[in-house]
């Protein structure tokens, strides 16, 4: 896999998105409009059905006016139709083999007439995305023959678009251009579906082989972004539903709502990490999923026959409210996470980039851009590009989160190594201890045992009770020993009385040899496993006897409870205390060997003591050890 740098949007990122966008207006500059015909257009303020408007139309009356852009922006309309008359006239010289086209491909219904004298009127096209699709159309724009002479010819046009905002471009073409044109179209439309159908299957196979689910939910949000593409290229309702119009009603607000759908999931899945440090943003982004997941469900009640104009009104409406909402928490999220990491900056480039052209569009759309190439093509380009700045963005965050993993694997193994080091040389130096303890404790006491027997059976009448109560006294204290040695090693009732009874037991043994007084209490509401058990047996143990021997207390306090999680010991005395060096393991070996087995079960060891202030030491333990480790993708 190629070495990965930094990957952060610089300064000049903004700068060379203008440039491509000042290449391209180069590249596609302005259509200059034609030289041997004038037109011009008269907008007219009558919403009703255009055969209706024809019988009472007059021409005379019109108001024309020269359109450098040819673009009508209408606006968010209802269910009524808007009509436009043009006026087409030549120089002098009969103008033949022209086309009138109409580039808007989501109008639900337009009509083309043209108007003879007398306002007479024959119709040259009808279609629409809620008219059956002819199958016999050479494009899926709009389009009609005209005739242009020196005398005005007029066509009504009048289109409908219910609840939706219209804005679309005509123009005046030969049949050659106009083919011309329509196969440039075409061309990019193949090459959009090229690009997005090579980056979906490398999305299909990465999601098989590595499972992830991002991978498949940003699958998902290409196929929506490419579904909805082809919709506004026209190219969907032809080729799936040419003789059902109204399932077109709905493949716009799905596939839209789908893509911002699956966008948030992804944007959820890369940041899953970062967002649990800000669980209110999470608990936004899961419900505006939600929302929209319904509402884009809430589109199908469309299809419904005789569905009421105020219901249809009202899920365009919510069509129109969720995705824009969900358009400017897709662009915040990346932005607001920025300074994560160089995925969010990723995420963030890709959303410049169609931030962008959606402004610029905004301004084509106004008319104060004139640019054949980025009125149509604009939005497709910024597509592709943030479709594959996201899809890198992906496979970067995979591959620096599978070297975070790996470099967290071999650290826990790196600890996991060192722990059992420590591990080791804490039972060798147990096993001297006990050697240790069994020479210099034990042996004496035997020695000197065995010394009064000789004694006893040398002595007289008068000396052998003493000599034997001292005996007594030496085989009490071997016994003592003996039974610390014992404990250190195994207790062999754990297993059968529990934790809680087997330490105190262990409890009143050395309160009545060490005449120490002991209180024990605990609040255990959790299930202890058995190895952890024994752990908690040998370091409770091992810090009691420590206090036992060195602290010159007369109290010391044992106090054990469990959470959901976690399991916590507090022992404490009231000795003379000590000034701990936690580096000096040859004079605190009790204190560094329970300390070992607290890190070798993922636990923290927390001690507090002064001189003359006695003694507190509190040991937080997990209840489940877990080792598995899950990567930050």
């Amino acid at each position: 896999m190629i070495q990965f740098k930094s990957v952060v949007p610089d300064h000049n990122l903004l700068q060379k998105i203008f440039v491509c966008l000042a290449l391209l207006w180069i590249h596609s500059s302005s259509r200059q409009q034609e030289t041997g015909f004038k037109d011009s257009i008269a907008v007219l303020n009558d919403n009703r059905p255009p055969q209706d408007i024809i019988k009472q139309l007059h021409l005379t009356k019109a108001h024309f006016v020269k359109l450098p852009s040819r673009r009508m922006d209408i606006g968010l309309v209802g269910n009524e139709y808007h009509a436009v008359l043009l006026k087409l006239s030549s120089k002098g010289t009969l103008v033949q083999n022209k086309w009138l086209s109409v580039d808007n491909t989501s109008l639900d219904t337009i009509f083309i007439f043209k108007i003879n004298e007398g306002a007479a009127a024959s119709l040259l096209y009808h279609g629409g995305n809620l008219v059956p699709f002819d199958k016999d159309r050479n494009y899926v724009w709009h389009t009609a023959p005209v005739i242009i002479t020196s005398i005005p010819s007029f066509y009504l046009v009048a289109v409908k678009a219910a609840h939706k905002n219209i804005n679309f471009r005509y123009d005046i073409l030969d049949g050659d251009a106009l083919q011309k044109r329509y196969a440039g179209y075409q061309r990019y439309v193949f090459f959009y579906m090229g690009i997005i159908t090579v980056i979906a299957m490398v999305m299909l196979i990465a999601f098989l082989l590595f499972g992830k689910a991002v991978f498949g939910a940003y699958l998902g949000y290409i196929t929506c972004a490419g579904g909805w593409i082809l919709t506004h290229y026209g190219c969907v309702f032809p080729m799936l539903y040419p003789d059902v119009p109204v399932m077109n009603e709905i493949i716009k607000p799905v596939t839209s709502l789908g893509a911002s759908f699956f966008l948030i999931i992804v944007l959820m899945l890369v940041f899953r990490n970062v967002l649990a440090a800000t669980p209110a943003f999470r608990q936004v982004l899961k419900i505006a999923a939600f929302i929209i997941l319904l509402v884009m469900i809430a589109m199908f009640f469309l299809l419904l026959p005789g569905l009421n104009s105020s219901t249809s009104i009202a899920l365009i409406a919510a069509w129109q409210v969720g995705l824009t909402s969900s358009i400017l928490l897709i662009i915040f999220t990346p932005l607001y996470l920025y300074r994560t990491g160089d995925t969010a900056k990723i995420f963030s480039a890709a959303v410049l980039v169609i931030c962008v052209m959606t402004i610029v569009q905004q301004f084509a759309n106004l008319g104060y851009i004139h640019n054949f190439f980025i009125n149509e093509h604009g939005l497709t380009v910024a597509s592709v590009v943030e479709i594959a700045i996201m899809a890198f963005g992906l496979f970067y965050g995979f591959y620096k989160g599978k070297k975070e993993s790996e470099k967290q694997v071999f650290e826990l193994e790196k600890e996991r190594t060192e722990t059992l080091q420590r591990l080791i040389m804490v039972q060798d130096q147990e096993r001297k201890r006990i050697a240790t303890d069994l020479h210099d404790n034990l042996g004496p006491l035997l020695a000197a045992l065995k010394i009064n027997f000789r004694r006893i059976v040398n002595s007289g009448d008068n000396h052998r009770e003493e000599l034997v109560e001292k005996t007594e006294m030496i085989i009490d204290d071997s016994l003592a020993e003996i039974r610390n040695v014992a404990h250190n090693l195994m207790t062999k009732g754990l297993s059968a009385n529990g934790l809680v009874n087997t330490l105190n037991d262990y409890f009143n043994g050395i309160q009545q040899l060490y005449k120490k007084q002991f209180h024990f209490e605990h609040a255990i509401d959790a299930v202890i496993p058995a190895e952890l058990q024994t752990n908690l047996y040998r370091i409770i143990c091992e810090l009691v006897l420590n206090a036992v021997k060195h602290s010159e207390a007369t109290l010391i306090s044992v106090y054990i409870k469990t959470t959901t999680e976690t399991i916590i010991v507090n022992i404490q005395d009231n000795g003379q205390g000590f000034e701990y060096q936690p580096e000096d393991e040859n004079k605190a070996f009790g204190l560094h060997s329970s300390e070992s087995r607290v890190h070798y079960l993922k636990g923290t060891f927390h001690l507090q003591t002064h001189k003359g202030k006695g003694t507190v030491i509190e040991i937080k333990i997990p209840l489940q050890f877990n080792q598995s480790h899950s990567g930050s993708f």
